[in-house]
């Protein structure tokens, strides 16, 4: 395959990381060793695609105590994505083993669990202790929805089909666990909103727009494992569709890419129309929201769950700052 010229995207915000980073991806891997989640070459390959960044970006400013249990979660996301995608004949049952332990419904004491259900309950519970009842509920309703859709799209996959862009990229939004970790945010901030927040057009408007950036950059710097494991991927969508060579379609959703970057911040301006700007947990919600949108940018600089070697360093200077 010839080598992919990649690009940077100008993102209207600083990176930030918090400073616990480096120690939470240290007790991450510690917990999973506690698990027996991989062998040898595994927790090497666990070790180098670091993959608690995303949270230590998107979320830098939690706490140490929050920031270690979001960065174990993201972490077993990571995994647990990987391992549905491979283990097509135990796909439905886990996914189902998971939400019932969510629940409450399936325990250590109730029965012998694998190792990545076991490893879940005790991520879970550590929620628990910080997280009212409500957001919990909600929070499951996010987690079922993102393996309904990872299943949906794993069939296309499994019989060989390929599904049109329009039903991919409406699938692949939630496939993507964008609504799981929006909704990280309030468990974060230990701020929490009720349903009705979340109901608000403008609000949904703000969250499908961050989704859209997030999935169009994971996209393109996903496609290279993608196409190594025969994955559904938008870049090989539009390759084959416009019968283009990769190069030209991954150029093609770069531009895609910065239009949902620039529609996510242009709505984000308009907030102070709708909402008292003033409202200091509002503000750290957007503040959130912002870094849940260049978290999802940044962390693939951080490790190499796409790369072996990255294509380029993060030292894109920031064009503006965005208030």
């Amino acid at each position: 395959m010839a080598k992919i010229i990649y690009q940077k995207l100008d993102i209207p915000i600083e990176s930030r990381i918090s400073p616990f980073a480096e120690e939470c991806q240290e007790m991450c891997e510690l917990l999973f060793d506690k698990y027996n989640i991989f062998d040898e070459e595994m927790t090497r390959r666990f070790h180098e695609q670091k993959l608690t960044y995303f949270a230590t970006l998107a979320y830098h400013y939690a706490s140490k105590e929050v920031i270690q249990i979001i960065s174990n979660y993201i972490a077993w996301a990571f995994v647990f994505d990987d391992y549905i995608e491979t283990h097509h004949d135990e796909r439905e049952e886990t996914c189902e083993r998971v939400l019932q332990i969510a629940y409450g419904n399936l325990t250590p004491k109730e029965g012998e669990m694998r190792p990545l259900e076991a490893l879940f309950s005790e991520i879970w519970d550590s929620i628990k202790k910080l997280s009212p009842h409500k957001w919990q509920k909600r929070f499951i309703g996010r987690i079922r929805t993102w393996f309904f859709f990872a299943q949906a799209l794993m069939k296309h996959k499994v019989n060989d089909t390929i599904p049109s862009k329009a039903e991919y990229l409406s699938y692949r939004w939630f496939d993507a666990a964008n609504d799981m970790v929006i909704n990280l945010i309030e468990f974060a901030m230990q701020k929490f909103f009720p349903q009705s927040f979340h109901s608000e057009m403008v609000i949904q408007h703000l969250v499908h727009a961050a989704g859209d950036a997030i999935v169009s950059i994971n996209e393109i710097f996903s496609y290279e494992k993608e196409i190594r494991a025969k994955h559904l991927n938008l870049v090989t969508m539009v390759k084959n569709e416009k019968k283009i060579e990769v190069q030209e379609a991954i150029d093609r959703i770069y531009v895609f890419s910065r239009a949902q970057f620039q529609t996510y911040f242009a709505l984000r301006k308009q907030f102070n129309r709708f909402y008292d700007m003033t409202d200091e947990v509002m503000r750290k919600y957007l503040y959130g929201m912002d870094y849940v949108t260049r978290g999802g940018y940044d962390c693939h600089f951080y490790g190499n769950r796409y790369f072996k070697n990255m294509p380029f360093k993060i030292d894109s200077p920031i064009v503006y700052k965005f208030e």
